[in-house]
Protein backbone atom coordinates (compact mmCIF):
# COMPACT_ATOMS: atom_id res chain seq x y z
CA UNK A 1 0.00 0.00 0.00
CA UNK A 2 1.25 3.61 -0.60
CA UNK A 3 2.26 5.61 1.79
CA UNK A 4 0.17 8.73 1.04
CA UNK A 5 -3.06 6.52 1.13
CA UNK A 6 -2.14 5.63 4.70
CA UNK A 7 -1.17 8.75 5.80
CA UNK A 8 -4.87 10.07 4.82
CA UNK A 9 -6.46 6.97 5.77
CA UNK A 10 -4.95 7.78 9.26
CA UNK A 11 -5.21 11.59 9.21
CA UNK A 12 -9.51 11.65 8.51
CA UNK A 13 -9.50 8.92 11.25
CA UNK A 14 -8.05 11.52 13.48
CA UNK A 15 -9.87 14.28 12.19
CA UNK A 16 -13.04 12.63 12.29
CA UNK A 17 -12.44 11.47 16.18
CA UNK A 18 -11.43 14.84 17.07
CA UNK A 19 -14.29 16.46 15.51
CA UNK A 20 -16.58 13.56 17.43
CA UNK A 21 -14.97 14.84 20.71
CA UNK A 22 -14.76 18.38 20.10
CA UNK A 23 -11.41 19.08 19.69
CA UNK A 24 -9.68 19.19 16.50
CA UNK A 25 -8.39 22.60 16.87
CA UNK A 26 -6.50 21.42 19.76
CA UNK A 27 -5.16 18.54 17.39
CA UNK A 28 -4.41 20.47 14.75
CA UNK A 29 -2.34 22.83 17.31
CA UNK A 30 -0.76 19.80 18.63
CA UNK A 31 -0.06 18.18 15.24
CA UNK A 32 1.96 21.56 14.10
CA UNK A 33 3.88 21.27 17.26
CA UNK A 34 5.05 18.02 16.22
CA UNK A 35 5.64 18.73 12.87
CA UNK A 36 7.86 21.80 14.46
CA UNK A 37 9.52 20.27 16.99
CA UNK A 38 10.44 16.93 14.12
CA UNK A 39 11.98 19.46 12.12
CA UNK A 40 14.00 21.32 14.55
CA UNK A 41 15.61 17.71 16.32
CA UNK A 42 17.33 15.04 15.37
CA UNK A 43 16.91 12.81 18.44
CA UNK A 44 12.95 12.62 17.46
CA UNK A 45 13.49 11.40 14.12
CA UNK A 46 16.11 8.98 15.77
CA UNK A 47 13.41 7.41 18.53
CA UNK A 48 11.26 7.06 15.83
CA UNK A 49 13.48 5.31 13.75
CA UNK A 50 14.73 2.80 16.38
CA UNK A 51 12.95 -0.37 15.90
CA UNK A 52 14.67 -1.50 19.75
CA UNK A 53 13.15 1.47 21.42
CA UNK A 54 9.89 0.54 23.23
CA UNK A 55 6.86 1.68 22.24
CA UNK A 56 6.04 3.49 25.65
CA UNK A 57 9.46 5.31 24.97
CA UNK A 58 8.21 6.33 21.56
CA UNK A 59 4.76 6.75 23.08
CA UNK A 60 6.28 9.65 25.54
CA UNK A 61 8.45 11.02 23.26
CA UNK A 62 5.78 12.02 20.86
CA UNK A 63 3.35 13.00 23.53
CA UNK A 64 6.23 15.72 24.80
CA UNK A 65 6.64 16.74 21.00
CA UNK A 66 3.35 17.55 20.80
CA UNK A 67 2.56 19.26 23.79
CA UNK A 68 1.98 22.75 23.94
CA UNK A 69 3.81 24.52 26.98
CA UNK A 70 2.58 23.40 30.03
CA UNK A 71 -0.93 22.14 28.67
CA UNK A 72 -0.97 18.29 28.24
CA UNK A 73 -1.84 16.94 25.53
CA UNK A 74 -5.20 16.05 24.08
CA UNK A 75 -6.95 12.74 24.99
CA UNK A 76 -7.42 12.05 21.26
CA UNK A 77 -3.75 12.76 20.34
CA UNK A 78 -2.75 10.14 23.30
CA UNK A 79 -5.40 7.79 22.13
CA UNK A 80 -3.77 8.03 18.42
CA UNK A 81 -0.18 7.86 18.83
CA UNK A 82 -0.86 4.52 20.96
CA UNK A 83 -2.75 3.28 17.67
CA UNK A 84 -0.25 4.63 15.32
CA UNK A 85 2.76 2.68 17.55
CA UNK A 86 0.15 -0.26 18.24
CA UNK A 87 -0.05 -0.66 14.07
CA UNK A 88 3.74 -0.15 13.59
CA UNK A 89 2.61 2.98 11.41
CA UNK A 90 5.49 5.38 13.54
CA UNK A 91 7.65 5.65 10.63
CA UNK A 92 4.75 7.42 8.90
CA UNK A 93 3.65 9.99 11.33
CA UNK A 94 5.57 13.11 9.35
CA UNK A 95 3.20 11.92 6.68
CA UNK A 96 -0.09 11.80 8.83
CA UNK A 97 0.82 15.12 10.61
CA UNK A 98 0.82 16.84 7.11
CA UNK A 99 -2.56 14.86 5.89
CA UNK A 100 -3.81 15.65 9.07
CA UNK A 101 -3.14 19.34 8.52
CA UNK A 102 -4.22 19.88 4.71
CA UNK A 103 -7.68 18.23 5.98
CA UNK A 104 -7.89 20.37 8.65
CA UNK A 105 -6.67 23.55 6.34
CA UNK A 106 -9.56 22.33 4.37
CA UNK A 107 -12.59 21.56 5.87
CA UNK A 108 -12.46 24.86 8.04
CA UNK A 109 -11.61 26.79 4.99
CA UNK A 110 -7.87 28.19 5.80
CA UNK A 111 -5.75 29.25 2.96
CA UNK A 112 -2.04 29.35 3.38
CA UNK A 113 0.07 32.62 1.50
CA UNK A 114 3.17 32.16 1.20
CA UNK A 115 5.21 35.56 -0.14
CA UNK A 116 9.23 35.38 -0.54
CA UNK A 117 10.40 38.83 -0.78
CA UNK A 118 14.11 39.71 -1.31
CA UNK A 119 13.85 41.96 1.77
CA UNK A 120 11.82 41.63 4.89
CA UNK A 121 8.45 43.50 4.56
CA UNK A 122 7.07 45.85 7.12
CA UNK A 123 4.12 45.00 9.12
CA UNK A 124 1.83 46.96 7.74
CA UNK A 125 2.15 45.56 4.19
CA UNK A 126 1.92 42.06 5.15
CA UNK A 127 -1.48 43.04 7.31
CA UNK A 128 -2.74 44.95 4.17
CA UNK A 129 -1.58 41.84 2.06
CA UNK A 130 -3.82 39.41 4.24
CA UNK A 131 -6.66 41.65 4.53
CA UNK A 132 -6.83 41.99 0.46
CA UNK A 133 -6.28 37.97 -0.04
CA UNK A 134 -8.98 37.46 2.72
CA UNK A 135 -11.81 40.28 0.94
CA UNK A 136 -11.10 38.39 -2.54
CA UNK A 137 -10.97 35.03 -1.64
CA UNK A 138 -14.58 33.22 -1.65
CA UNK A 139 -13.88 30.06 -0.16
CA UNK A 140 -11.16 31.57 2.55
CA UNK A 141 -12.57 32.31 5.98
CA UNK A 142 -9.12 32.74 7.16
CA UNK A 143 -5.67 33.02 6.02
CA UNK A 144 -2.36 32.14 7.19
CA UNK A 145 0.89 34.44 5.49
CA UNK A 146 4.12 33.05 5.98
CA UNK A 147 6.69 35.71 4.70
CA UNK A 148 10.04 34.57 3.34
CA UNK A 149 13.25 36.85 2.86
CA UNK A 150 15.84 35.66 -0.08
CA UNK A 151 18.11 37.82 -1.34
CA UNK A 152 18.45 35.86 -3.85
CA UNK A 153 15.57 37.36 -5.95
CA UNK A 154 17.32 40.23 -6.19
CA UNK A 155 13.76 41.92 -6.02
CA UNK A 156 10.09 41.42 -6.71
CA UNK A 157 8.26 38.73 -4.97
CA UNK A 158 7.14 35.11 -5.17
CA UNK A 159 3.76 34.93 -4.15
CA UNK A 160 1.73 31.49 -3.30
CA UNK A 161 -1.79 31.05 -2.49
CA UNK A 162 -2.25 27.56 -1.99
CA UNK A 163 -1.53 25.91 -5.31
CA UNK A 164 -1.10 28.64 -7.45
CA UNK A 165 1.69 30.16 -7.73
CA UNK A 166 3.55 34.13 -9.17
CA UNK A 167 6.69 34.67 -9.54
CA UNK A 168 7.31 37.93 -10.10
CA UNK A 169 11.16 38.23 -9.06
CA UNK A 170 13.55 39.87 -10.96
CA UNK A 171 15.53 36.48 -10.50
CA UNK A 172 12.99 34.76 -12.50
CA UNK A 173 12.44 37.70 -15.13
CA UNK A 174 16.31 38.12 -15.86
CA UNK A 175 16.10 33.78 -16.10
CA UNK A 176 13.29 34.27 -18.75
CA UNK A 177 15.54 36.92 -20.99
CA UNK A 178 18.25 34.74 -20.77
CA UNK A 179 16.07 31.54 -22.10
CA UNK A 180 14.56 33.61 -24.94
CA UNK A 181 18.29 35.07 -25.73
CA UNK A 182 19.54 31.67 -25.70
CA UNK A 183 16.52 30.55 -27.63
CA UNK A 184 16.33 33.06 -30.54
CA UNK A 185 20.31 32.75 -30.81
CA UNK A 186 20.52 28.66 -31.54
CA UNK A 187 17.89 29.49 -34.06
CA UNK A 188 20.30 31.84 -36.17
CA UNK A 189 23.20 29.10 -35.69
Amino acid sequence: MYIGVIAKRYAKALFDYAVEQGVERQVYEEVLQLISVYHATDELRQVLSDPLLPKEKKLAVLLEAAKLGTRAVSDVWHKFIALVLLHKREPLILFIAYSYVKLYRHVKHISMVHLTTATKLSTATGERLKRMVEEHSRHSSEVILEEHVDPDIIGGFIFQLDDHRLDASAKHEFEMIKNHFIDKNARIV
